[in-house]
């Protein structure tokens, strides 16, 4: 007995080494896997499709408030850039994504700017990726979605604070991506929130990504290609316990309950017309446009996609999927945050290319390949100069020289995207208006400067303000009329902009009658 006894377990115990040691083997001599060189192929386009969009108008205000934070170590509850809206309160809701640009800026220039947003592209897109792989899409099946969602996105791409808050939800998606695994997870979402509200409001996309998870699961069924799978009690208090102290963790902030309420009062005030001429990335898509096309193509792999695939539909992802096809048709600014959402989703329902096997990988061919490629994005790393290059053709530098080295004053009018620029490198001068459209809603300042751009009773609101310079590129609308306007003359002129000062009126009489 005690003979069959061994004879029975020693080959059990024999029989499972082996399986052990050949997946440790396998490890060790897979240590360079193929779904790695792939996604080294997304990066590099990431970092074409990055370089020139160096020249963010947005960016320079970005860096006035993080350098006003770090030297007076208050942050901003007031305006004081510009004399049209000096004293309005201000709520600066993405102080925190400011400081990692404002400290790469100060140590390498304009390629620590382009260094910062890169790795946050880099790391928004391998977080796509890496979802759609846990999904179960194929390595190359999810690269070449990751890619044509990267170029979907790239409107979006330049220095942006909107970037940590997409990485955030990210981040999100993968929890969640977890929690419905393993049931565990759900404890981070809180700090996430209460990082997330610092760094940018689109923290509101973050409860709405949970909200569809957590309504998705209330119900069970299939309908037809449609599943849904209802959360258990324990889930679903432990989702619920998590969504209540995100929302509590929101207050963890410089400004309180304020910043909390921010987006909707921001919504609440928003002047349609004002921000969808002033602000051309709030416009809807234009499907006459490359990116309008892009977004057609958008659909109709979804609606493929659905047509063709055996693969069910989880009623979270069709929540998830229209309501971000929804935003982006709606708001240009939004199709990154689709192609974060939609990559995911469409990936693991293609069949372009085969399972990947691990036995069949190749890692030092991977290596060798990932390596070249990581040598040409760092060769093609532009230089101080050409970044500089790039920023000089769209902003008036030697225009403000000139304000400088003559000690011009007076109340200034700028083009919208210069406003910014000037805030940064001339904070002595005190501009119209600039990137934060916001705090120029409340009192008409936005409108006035829609109505002076578009030359609608522009002389007339130029005289309201009591405006002495205009700052405008070349070949804009309101340039023309003052090239033909006896009240205003030309002192400077570039490639870029063109600077006029106001003729007193004895002068402008006297020149308009000749």
């Amino acid at each position: 007995m005690a003979d069959s006894l061994v004879e029975t377990t020693a080959p059990a115990t024999t029989s499972a080494a082996p399986p052990i040691g050949k997946a440790l083997d396998m490890q060790r001599r897979n240590f360079f896997p193929f779904p790695v060189l792939w996604f080294s192929l997304v990066a590099l386009e990431i970092s074409v499709l990055a370089d020139p969009r160096i020249a963010e108008a947005d960016i320079w205000f970005h860096l006035r408030n993080a350098q006003e934070l770090l030297s007076r170590h208050s942050f901003l509850r007031a305006d004081f850039y510009t004399f049209t809206t000096a004293g309005a309160p201000l709520l600066n809701h993405e102080w925190l994504s400011e400081l990692p640009y404002y400290f790469a800026f100060q140590a390498a220039g304009l390629r620590g700017l382009l260094a910062v947003y890169l790795v946050l592209l880099w790391l928004i897109f391998a977080g796509v990726y890496y979802l759609a792989l846990r999904r179960g899409a194929n390595a190359g099946d999810a690269a070449l979605v990751t890619m044509a969602g990267v170029a979907l996105g790239c409107y979006s791409f330049g220095p942006r604070m909107l970037h940590f808050g997409w990485l955030c939800l990210i981040v999100l998606l993968l929890l969640l991506e977890r929690f419905q695994q393993t049931g565990k997870g759900l404890w981070v979402l809180p700090p996430l929130f209460g990082l997330w509200i610092n760094l940018h409001g689109s923290w509101v996309f973050g409860f709405v990504v949970m909200g569809a998870y957590i309504v998705s699961g209330l119900v069970e069924g299939q309908w037809n290609n449609v599943v849904a799978e209802r959360w258990t009690p324990v889930q679903l208090r432990k989702l619920l316990l998590a969504f209540a102290a995100s929302a509590v963790a929101l207050l963890a902030n410089p400004y309180g309950y304020k910043l909390v309420w921010y987006p909707f009062d921001v919504y609440a005030s928003y002047d349609q017309r004002a921000i969808l001429d002033s602000v051309i990335e709030w416009q809807s898509v234009n499907f006459h446009t490359g990116w309008g096309k892009l977004v057609l193509f958008m659909i109709f792999a979804l609606l493929g996609t659905a047509w063709f695939s055996r693969k069910p539909w989880k009623l979270c992802d069709i929540l998830l999927a229209t309501f971000a096809v929804w935003a982006s048709l709606n708001h240009l600014r939004f199709l990154l945050f689709a192609a974060i959402i939609l990559v995911p989703i469409l990936a693991p329902r293609l069949r372009l290319f085969g399972p990947y096997d691990a036995k069949k990988d190749k890692p030092w061919l991977n290596l060798a390949i990932t390596a070249a490629i990581v040598a040409i994005i760092v060769g093609s790393y532009p230089s101080a100069a050409q970044l500089q290059n790039n920023i000089d053709s769209q902003f008036p530098r030697d225009a403000l020289r000139f304000i400088q080295q003559r000690q011009l004053t007076g109340r200034l009018f700028n083009w919208y995207d210069f406003g910014g620029y000037i805030e940064f490198y001339a904070p002595a001068i005190k501009t119209f208006a600039d990137g934060r459209a916001d705090i120029f809603m409340y009192d008409g300042v936005l409108n006035d400067y829609i109505n002076i751009n578009t030359i609608e009773r522009p002389f007339e609101l130029l005289d309201k303000y009591k405006i002495d310079y205009v700052l405008f590129p070349v070949n804009k609308p309101l340039t023309y009329v003052l090239d033909h306007s006896p009240a205003w003359h030309m002192i400077y002129e570039d490639k870029v902009a063109k600077l006029y000062e106001r003729v007193p009126a004895a002068t402008a009489t006297l020149r308009g009658s000749l």
